[in-house]
């Protein structure tokens, strides 16, 4: 964090240099940079299925920091990984994002950060493909989660290790949560609902768990509900999966959500966590009462 605030000053003190020769009024737009440490580099060769990390720092401007949009571009095509709406007046934006590294023999990755004023900044970041196949092991298992009104069975999970809490047990594990499930009527019907800590959407998930919007840290799990919807994960793939590259080929970052409705029984799920890993969740059973269960069978990049 000392590192990152020293960042953030350097940025302030670099436009209050560069603007002191304009009137006062001038919008000062955001100023982006990538951070130091462990991350991909300019030009880097990277296999098919290893790892990307991309830090980004920012500072806000004359106005308070609004959005942060990561593009993938490769084989002619733009590809948006993530469009995140956030609201920072203070402090900068530090932000990490991990992806895998497609086929492609080039990738331009292309991170976009937007005031208030609607004044942006971009960065780029080329990856080069290596030689070889990163793609890696996965972590398979089965549990049951309990409904919002359900007391008998956990109702916080961690996708990464498949460690489920109740509301007895969560305390201190909160930042490790990754999905909870509920049911709620929408379209006259009864939705069996995969959702993330951090989802505010029409649907809030404190609605359903009053507690989560008391936690510090709201992970942000993303569902492919384009894919599940349409069963574009076929039962057999989802059987024969022994490494992570059908979990990276089967998420479209496209057509995402913090939360999946309908999620009856057979569904099949792609996902990505908060902190890149990307799995699968099979819906083995489901009710769709509120004091009910929900059976999953998850496959997740270790």
């Amino acid at each position: 964090m000392k590192r990152f605030g020293q960042l953030i000053v350097m940025l302030s003190l670099a436009y209050a240099l560069g603007s002191c020769s304009h009137d006062k009024t001038d919008s000062v737009p955001p100023l982006a940079l990538f951070k130091n440490g462990d991350f991909t580099t300019e030009g880097q060769r990277i296999p098919i299925g290893g790892k990307l990390s991309f830090g980004i720092a920012a500072s806000a401007g004359s106005a308070p920091i609004t959005n942060l949009r990561i593009q993938r571009i490769a084989n002619g095509k733009v590809i948006t990984e993530l469009d995140k709406g956030v609201f920072i007046t203070t402090g900068g934006l530090d932000y990490v994002f991990n992806a895998v590294k497609s086929g492609a023999q080039e990738e331009q990755w292309r991170f976009m950060v937007m005031n208030a004023n609607r004044d942006s900044s971009i960065i780029t970041r080329t990856v080069l493909l290596g030689d070889g196949s990163a793609y890696g092991p996965i972590t398979h298992y089965t549990l049951t989660l309990g409904m919002q009104n359900n007391t008998l069975h956990p109702n916080f999970l961690d996708l990464h290790n498949g460690n489920a809490f109740n509301t007895l047990s969560i305390s201190g594990n909160e930042a490790s949560v990754d999905l909870v499930a509920f049911v709620y009527e929408t379209g006259g019907k009864l939705s069996p609902t995969l959702c993330c800590p951090a989802y505010t959407g029409s649907s809030s998930v404190t609605t359903h768990y009053p507690e989560i919007g008391t936690w510090n840290t709201r992970n942000s799990t993303l569902y492919d509900y384009y894919s599940a919807d349409w069963s574009l994960v076929k039962p057999d793939e989802f059987e024969r999966a022994e490494s992570d590259s059908l979990l990276v080929a089967s998420y479209n970052p496209q057509n995402v959500s913090g939360l999946c409705k309908y999620c009856y029984t057979n569904k099949i799920i792609p996902f990505k966590t908060e902190n890149g890993k990307y799995g699968l969740v099979k819906v083995k059973y489901a009710d769709t009462s509120k004091d009910g269960i929900i059976e999953l069978e998850v496959k997740i990049q270790q």
